[in-house]
């Protein structure tokens, strides 16, 4: 298994040449050019080591590396200076960093300080690893302890070093892309590209092209060759999201992709070799797309060999506390806060909502909740008024004793829509744009003046 690592430095050209002689070496690595760059990758993916250069240009590299302490204990982190002094070695003493270097260095100084920090079995095992379950759930960086999502990573255990296509189904914001992302690095294609392509947010010309690629001249503008995703992808996998959206002419062209396995270029006549794995998503029913005629039939059953069906956040149980928490640190780090727990009283709520917007909607209210909490606790007044109050938010809530999620979502757009803005709306709700107004257009429901 690889170790995924955090490179946060000033230099570009040291940022880049290192962080390709690491990937050579096998590491996973995100780079950032400054302080707050840095704390917001590794806040939304918790990093095994880091190498940070003090100096960073808006910020203290030392600070940096005390608040990834904080979100992470068991992070071991290499700082590196242009200007060494024993102050600064001392408070890098303090806080504990694992290593210190002096610049310049050569990269080998790195790779033996790095192999100090990690086992040696991860970094000198001479042949390809199957990782086992338990590096899986490290690798998905999925979190949850439901049985849902405990029956998932079993699934995703059984599947994933398989080349057989998959087709993800849950509601907007249930994490599909995540799930995706997990089946990819617990398989052998992890060390191969893993390209997220979401089939709604192009017109279907750009869309073509952006699949195939093209060659100089196929087009007006075209004025020289550029490859496509899926040759990009190639050796790894492609993620479709929003699969419901394509185009039928590009469904076409999308399943002799599948069953060929090669790709042709816009204004090529040859075709190209891939080795692509394909996952799908959608939160569309497209059993009832194939029999409006909306989604061809062939590649339906091309995409849907093996179906997980991604559970929303309303049946996942304690998982909705354990998440939150989650979010809790991560925007805490971001604002410079120092929180610590979530009332009981707010805990409470947050079980009673039925989340329609999913994990992308608990995101967006435990981020509201860490701007506007002034302890080191988030109460029930931190939370955004539809959670605190629900009987406020619907008139008819003694009438109908228990809402669907379409129902509650129909009644929130109704109730805001001349309150907040639709981008607002959206992420109140954990949705796009896109999808506020296909559900506008569903219940008819006109955009408010």
């Amino acid at each position: 298994m690889s170790e995924r690592l955090l490179i946060a430095d000033g230099n570009s050209t040291l940022r880049e040449s290192l962080s390709n002689y690491l990937q050579k070496e096998g590491f996973i690595v995100d780079c950032a050019s400054n302080f707050q760059q840095a704390l917001n990758i590794y806040a939304s993916y918790i990093h095994d080591l880091a190498i940070i250069e003090i100096e960073l240009p808006d910020g203290d590299g030392i600070e940096l590396a005390s608040k990834i302490k904080i979100l992470n204990p068991n992070a071991k982190i290499i700082l590196t200076t242009s200007y060494p002094s024993i102050s600064t070695a001392l408070k890098a003493i303090k806080i504990k960093v694992e290593d210190y270097l002096i610049k310049p260095f050569v990269y080998d100084e790195i790779k033996l300080s790095l192999k100090k920090l990690i086992k040696p079995s991860i970094v000198e095992e001479p042949k390809e690893k199957i990782p086992t379950f338990k590096e899986k759930e490290e690798l998905c960086a999925i979190i949850g302890e439901s049985v849902e999502i405990k029956l998932l990573f079993e699934k995703i255990r059984k599947i994933a070093n398989t080349p057989t296509n998959v087709l993800l189904l849950g509601e907007t914001g249930t994490g599909k892309e995540l799930f995706a992302r997990a089946i990819h690095e617990a398989s052998y294609r992890r060390k191969k590209p893993f390209v997220a392509i979401n089939c709604a947010s192009l017109p279907e010309n750009l869309l073509e092209s952006e699949l195939f690629g093209f060659i100089k001249g196929a087009f007006t503008g075209a004025a020289s060759d550029k490859k496509g995703l899926l040759e990009i992808a190639d050796g790894g996998t492609v993620f479709l999201d929003e699969i419901g959206d394509l185009p039928l002419s590009l469904q076409a062209k999308l399943l002799r992709v599948l069953e060929d396995r090669e790709i042709r270029p816009l204004g090529s006549v040859i075709s190209k070799k891939v080795d692509l794995r394909f996952i799908s998503a959608t939160n569309k029913d497209l059993i009832e797309e194939v029999k409006e005629g909306k989604f061809r039939e062939d590649l339906f059953f091309r995409l849907n060999v093996i179906t997980l069906s991604i559970p929303p956040l309303r049946e996942r149980g304690r998982d909705i506390e354990i998440l939150a928490h989650h979010f809790m640190r991560k925007f805490a780090i971001k604002m410079g806060k120092n929180l610590k727990k979530i009332d009981s009283q707010a805990l409470k709520l947050l079980y009673k909502h039925p989340w329609p917007g999913n994990i992308r909607e608990l995101q967006n209210v435990i981020e509201q909740a860490v701007v506007f909490c002034e302890t080191d606790t988030i109460m029930p007044e931190d939370l955004p008024e539809y959670i605190q109050h629900p009987e406020k938010f619907f008139d008819r809530a003694k009438e109908i004793p228990v809402l669907s999620i379409e129902e509650y979502t129909k009644e929130f757009i109704l109730k805001y829509q001349s309150i907040y803005t639709e981008q607002e709306l959206a992420d109140m709700l954990g949705i796009t744009r896109k999808a506020l107004w296909e559900k506008r257009k569903k219940w008819g429901i006109p955009r408010s003046a």
